[in-house]
């Protein structure tokens, strides 16, 4: 049972309508499923799209969903697990994303997908609480690195939530339908160097900027208030007050310093 690996299987017939009607109408893309279990978004993705790839990693499953649509033209099932599948070198933008993703792997396999030039919208339902740190802003308790990551390639947009009795077997949690719209380049300039900075900041999240900084990248306090002053940043103001874009300013600044 895929349950091992941490999905609950959705079985609310509307709900998973609902989230298909998500994705764009547009027949000329292909659509990547991700997690299709037993195919209940994959029925309604058959009816919308002339290509659709599904990537299952529970080999019972996947010999199920081909026994279901046998000889479906531009239907391909593919047995294995998303975060080891090399991804296809499909056209830019071509390519639409949905899946019920697992609860123990949703935060990696969006952050695997999210680089993939491939893809241009993605339609995602993700444990809440993750849900809650991909769209938070700044100044709020969800909001961090997994946020930063998220929001620095992708506008994030909360549809609506789903309640444990839509799955079998129910979870203890409740479950957010994301659509996320890929950025046609990063927001940031440096990637590395971004998140080197990010990281450092967030690492003592209760203590200053000032401070984490200073110790998460090895840098004497003076030049970090310097860097800080410049930006016209309060070096006592915590991580989760910075904007992505003064994070990006800082780390380009802080970056061209030897560490």
């Amino acid at each position: 049972m895929r349950q091992k690996w941490g999905q609950n299987f959705l079985t609310n017939q509307k709900i998973a309508e609902r989230i298909v009607r998500a994705l764009p109408d547009e027949n000329s893309a292909t659509v990547l499923e991700i997690g299709p279990g037993r195919g209940i978004l994959t029925q309604f993705l058959l009816e919308k799209t002339a290509r659709l790839t599904v990537v299952e990693l529970d080999q019972r499953l996947s010999d199920d969903l081909k026994m279901k649509w046998p000889g479906r033209p531009g239907f391909q099932v593919v047995c294995h697990d998303f975060l080891k599948w090399p991804l296809p070198d499909w056209p830019v933008n071509s390519c639409q994303v949905i899946g019920n993703l697992p609860y123990s792997a949703g935060n990696a396999i969006v952050r695997k997908f999210l680089d993939w030039q491939a893809w241009e919208t993605a339609v995602i339902m993700v444990q809440k609480e993750v849900a809650d740190r991909m769209k938070a802003g700044p100044g709020t308790r969800h909001y961090g690195i997994l946020s930063l990551a998220v929001q620095s390639k992708a506008r994030v947009e909360k549809l609506f939530d789903v309640s444990p009795g839509c799955f079998h077997p129910p979870p203890k949690v409740m479950s957010t339908v994301l659509k996320l719209r890929r950025f046609p380049a990063p927001l940031i300039k440096k990637e590395e160097e971004f998140f080197q900075v990010v990281h450092a900041a967030f690492s003592q999240r209760r203590k200053t900027l000032v401070n984490s900084l200073s110790h998460g990248l090895h840098l004497d306090k003076t030049v970090v208030t310097e860097c800080l002053e410049v930006l016209g940043i309060n070096p006592v103001q915590r991580a989760e007050t910075l904007t992505l874009n003064q994070f990006d300013q800082l780390s380009q600044r802080l970056m061209l310093r030897p560490v």
